[in-house]
Formats: C-alpha cells, structure tokens, sequence
C-alpha cells in the first residue's frame, strides 16, 4: 500500500522498530508514578479510573512516539485507545475485586487491561491497513499478563495501588509486544504501516 497521506511510514528493519519500542518501557514507571501521584492509588473505581487514564495516556504517548505516529490525529488515536483501556479496565477490575493484593489477581488485571487497550489500538492498526491487526489484541492481552506477573513475582508491593506494572514487567511487555511487530514488519504485513 502507498502512502496516500503523505506522512512517511515506519521505516528501517524491524530490529529498529524493535529498539524503539523497547525504549517507550520508560513510559510505565513515568505513568505509573504520576497516575499514582494525581489519581492516588486504584483502591477505588474513581481512583482506578483516573490513575489508569493518565498512566494510559505517558504510555500511550511513548509508543506513539516509538511508532512513529507524529501526525496529530493518528498519535491522538493511538494515546486515547492506551488512556481510555487502562483507564476503563482498571476501574472494572477494582469495582468487581477492589485494590489488587495477589499476583493471580494482578495477572487478571493484566490480562483484561492488555484486551481492552490492545483492542483500541488494534482498531488503530486496522484504521492503518496492517494486516492482520488482530494479533495486536491477542499479543497485548499476553504481554500485560505477564507483565504484571513478572511486577508481582519479584515482590514489587501491590498493596500501593499502582495503575500499571513496574520497569521489569513493562521491558518484558514491550519485548513480547515489539516481537508481534517486528514479525508483522518481517513478513511485510505492516510495510504499508501509514501513520495517517
């Protein structure tokens, strides 16, 4: 597919893309850190909402960037399908089992968080023509899973509230997130990946 917007799509090898995207990790601690500190911690439906739509919003930024969407409109897209499903799926979680205390519950939490963002930005991808953009949801379903498992299993403390799991979840997250796209770039399915 050709660029018709005339923004340049994401160019260079997928191991470019790949190193990218592991640099948007520093958007986890940073959104966590100041979702935290404005919502408080995600004990209650409100707090959830608010600390997971502004830590959603740092980390939807830093992928945008990572990605390449500098038009306006697509970054704008990509951030608020990061904000408004961390922000929707943590307050569902926290009103359905309040504040996260157990790793099997941060693994839920992750697991529902990955769907409901992975779905909005996969509707992004989709909006791009990449093709089969509906790996996007399964892979980050995956990947917030685990990430938050691999948060709790080092003993990071999760009685404070926290929107989003820490640097050593996200750097494995955004390994297993950046791996689906290398491989879609590597069989060029995202060779047309706009950022319109």
């Amino acid at each position: 597919m050709s660029n018709m917007s005339g923004v340049p799509a994401l160019s260079g090898s997928g191991r470019a893309l790949l190193l990218r995207w592991l640099l948007a990790i520093v958007g986890f601690p940073i959104g966590g850190f100041v979702g935290h500190l404005i919502g408080g911690p995600a004990a209650t439906v409100p707090a959830a909402l608010i600390s997971g739509l502004i830590a959603g919003a740092i980390i939807g930024a830093g992928q945008a960037v990572a990605l390449g969407l500098l038009r306006l409109q697509a970054m704008a897209l990509w951030i608020g399908a990061t904000a408004i499903g961390l922000g929707v799926a943590l307050a569902a979680v926290t009103a359905v089992i309040g504040q996260i205390d157990t790793q099997a519950e941060a693994i839920a939490l992750g697991a529902v968080s990955g769907l409901a963002l992975g779905a909005g930005q996969a509707t992004v991808l989709m909006r791009e023509r990449v093709t089969n953009a509906w790996m996007w949801l399964i892979a980050s379903g995956i990947a917030w899973a685990v990430g938050w498992a691999v948060t709790s299993g080092i003993g990071v403390a999760l009685e404070a509230g926290w929107p989003v799991y820490g640097l050593s979840g996200a750097l494995v997250s955004q390994i297993i997130t950046g791996v689906v796209l290398w491989k879609v770039l590597a069989r060029g399915e995202a060779g047309a990946f706009a950022v319109a």
